[in-house]
């Protein structure tokens, strides 16, 4: 999906809380689970900018196949090029 300003659609939403569809992620970081609203609201010209240079040029690819640790730190590595 190219990626343009306003609401897009999110993942499927594990419950409807106050009339949010939200869905349920762990985040041991935290020692704990959090809420997120579903839906992304893109509203900056810079995240429009940068969503387009990683659609031309994906960087995961380069990263395929190493252990967690070591994919986000090519990731990483990866992203500024």
């Amino acid at each position: 999906m190219p990626a343009k300003k306003g609401e897009t659609k999110g993942r499927v939403a594990h419950a409807t809380i106050y009339g949010h569809r939200v869905r349920l992620y762990a985040k041991p970081s935290l020692g704990k689970d959090v809420l997120r609203k579903a839906g992304v609201n893109r509203k900056s010209d810079a995240v429009i900018a940068r969503n387009k240079k990683v659609e031309a040029s994906p960087p995961a690819p380069k990263c395929e196949g190493k252990p967690w640790d070591d994919f986000v730190k090519c990731l990483s590595e990866q992203m500024p090029k």
